[in-house]
């Protein structure tokens, strides 16, 4: 082996040092004693060294077969600063070698920078939640992160040998060219496009594209797509929504649900109609509570009943009068509706829809009206009627009921007179008694059908079972009579209760031999202080009283008698389990 001119070392261009097979420094050129690694003569060098740099450079010293050719450069640092290490292939005659230093600690820190770019690069691309991707200049994809495969619908492969339009809905490819083109030449755009999925699925998403640049020349187009399907079909129907409540007439209010005590929630929203219907501006109301319109008529149960509502937050509809700006005063009918946060930071409101109803209240008070005197009307027809049955009963009873008994007196006594004649005429004569008997009979019949005399004297009960006595054994047809008197055990319904309910009697029992087909019928009667009630029941064939007629039944005939006495009718009935006329009338003053 050559020996080592230590001489040499100082025409080595580079920090060089000598260095034995132990590692110990015997020399250093200038160069490296300009090093700041604080490396000494006579010290060793791989005390300066970390523990695998100084594994490397012993390897390298001691010779072993290969390692010197394999380990013969490696990079370490010394103190603050990183260094090349190269240390010579062969050792000298004295077992040293030449090692040569070469400081890369600024390429090292640039390597780093670089590398730590590189990183936040990948992060912001590989783990960004929006769709990214990269693209070459003739828009074939080159690159892109797993939002874009989910939004796609393509794997990585097969993403990778498509291009840009290709993904991009037809109708929107003119667009997609024309910002592609845009961004190549070195400006970055932004548009709207929907995208196709491999499923076939659209999406509308919005572009972000940004020109790549390599030595000022654009060599690609960065993209970031962001799926904006449901915000435009939020804000589509929210166009659609503001379009129709545009048209709509009624009053569309929306309130904060707080606070429930004066001066109450505020006005968040309202539409135009509120002017036409209140004569305030709908900038007059936001920030003013609904409050606003009420006034002296509108009615305190009402505004409880709202109250009670918006605490449970329960929607209801009411009416009730309110006071346009000017003082007015106008029928409202009003619907409130909770509307609930579904998600956390979303705001609770009240919804109410509100119209006016002042002509409609008015056609309704006038029919109402019109009803009322109606219903006086019938009540004077009815009480006429009864006059006049009274008055047919009577003349009935007195005048023809007695003629009749006169002729049958006068018959009898002629019939004796004349007992000496045939015995066919004699026969014939006593015929014609028993006739006139039959005759006075159905008169007396006919007199108490129209109205019995009992009627008005012993009242309803004592008629009532008088009646029922009329029908007993009728037609195979069993009937059960119970009374319930108040305490006193006088009867109370007289007048026009007593007749009212005589009459709806009637009505019962001729429609139960009319079409009942019953075999037993059970007439319940109860009076108490304050109310008479009668319940006729029977088993027969029943009705379904959706499917009858308006007039059927004697129903409406009923129903305007107990309308006229401020009482109640409740009809149940059953195909094929009979039906129960229930009726109920007030007593005394009210009646």
């Amino acid at each position: 082996m050559p020996r080592l001119n230590a001489e040499l070392l100082e025409f080595i261009p580079a920090a060089a040092l000598r260095v034995d097979a132990f590692g110990y420094v015997l020399a250093l050129n200038a160069l490296a004693q300009r090093l700041d690694c604080n490396l000494v003569v006579g010290q060793p060098m791989i005390s300066r060294l970390d523990a695998l740099s100084a594994h490397t450079l012993v390897t390298i010293l001691s010779g072993i077969k290969g390692a010197a050719d394999d380990v013969c450069e490696f990079e370490a640092s010394i103190g603050q600063r990183f260094f090349r290490i190269a240390a010579g292939s062969h050792a000298y005659q004295d077992g040293s070698r030449i090692v040569q230093l070469t400081d890369i600690s600024e390429y090292r820190s640039e390597s780093d920078r670089i590398f730590e770019s590189e990183q936040y690069y990948r992060s912001l691309f590989t783990e960004n939640p929006e769709a990214v991707f990269g693209l070459s200049t003739q828009g074939q994809f080159l690159n892109a992160n797993q939002s874009m495969w989910d939004l796609t619908g393509y794997n990585e492969e097969d993403l990778l040998q498509s291009s840009w339009e290709q993904v991009v809905a037809e109708e929107d490819r003119a667009i997609v060219t024309k910002n592609f083109q845009k961004t190549l030449e070195g400006t970055a755009t932004n548009y709207r496009c929907s995208i196709i999925s491999r499923e076939g699925k659209s999406a509308i998403v919005e572009i972000t594209h940004i020109p790549i640049f390599v030595n000022d020349r654009v060599v690609g187009v960065f993209g970031i797509a962001r799926d904006r399907t449901e915000y435009y079909r939020v804000a589509e129907n929210r166009r659609m929504l503001r379009a129709a409540i545009a048209q709509i007439q009624d009053v569309i209010i929306i309130t904060e649900t707080n606070p429930l005590d004066d001066p109450g929630p505020s006005i968040v929203f309202v539409n135009e109609p509120v002017k036409e219907m209140t004569g305030y501006e709908p900038e007059e109301l936001m920030g003013k509570s609904p409050r606003i319109l009420q006034g002296p008529e509108t009615d305190p149960a009402v505004l409880r009943r709202i109250r009670a509502a918006l605490e449970a937050k329960q929607p209801i509809k009411e009416e009730l009068i309110n006071y346009c700006k000017d003082g007015k005063p106008y029928w409202n009918e009003i619907e409130i509706v909770p509307i609930v946060a579904k998600d956390i930071g979303q705001g609770e409101y009240f919804a109410s829809v509100q119209r006016d109803i002042t002509e409609s209240k008015r056609q309704q008070m006038k029919l109402l009206q019109t009803q009322r005197e109606l219903r006086l009307l019938n009540k004077a027809q009815d009480t006429i009627i009864e006059r006049e049955r009274r008055r047919i009963a009577r003349d009935l009873h007195d005048d023809l009921g007695q003629t009749l008994t006169a002729m049958k007196l006068d018959l009898s006594l002629a019939l004796r007179d004349v007992s000496h004649l045939p015995k066919a005429k004699l026969n014939r004569l006593q015929a014609m008694i028993d006739y006139i008997d039959d005759v006075i009979e159905r008169v007396r019949d006919i007199a108490a059908n129209l109205r019995p005399a009992m009627l008005d004297d012993l009242g309803f009960e004592a008629t009532a079972e008088w009646f029922l006595k009329q029908y007993s054994g009728r037609d195979d047809m069993t009937i059960h009579w119970h009374a319930e008197l108040a305490s006193n055990n006088n009867p109370q319904a007289k007048g026009d209760v007593a007749t009212t309910l005589f009459r709806i009697l009637q009505e019962c029992m001729t429609n139960i031999i009319r079409h009942a087909k019953a075999t037993t019928v059970w007439v319940h009667y109860e009076e108490t202080d304050k109310q008479a009630q009668l319940c006729v029941k029977d088993d027969g064939v029943g009705f379904n009283k959706s499917k009858l007629k308006s007039t059927g039944l004697g129903l409406v005939s009923m129903r305007e008698r107990v309308v006229m006495h401020d009482g109640q009718l409740t009809v149940n009935a059953v195909i094929g389990q009979g039906t129960e006329i229930l009726v109920s009338l007030p007593l005394g003053n009210k009646a």
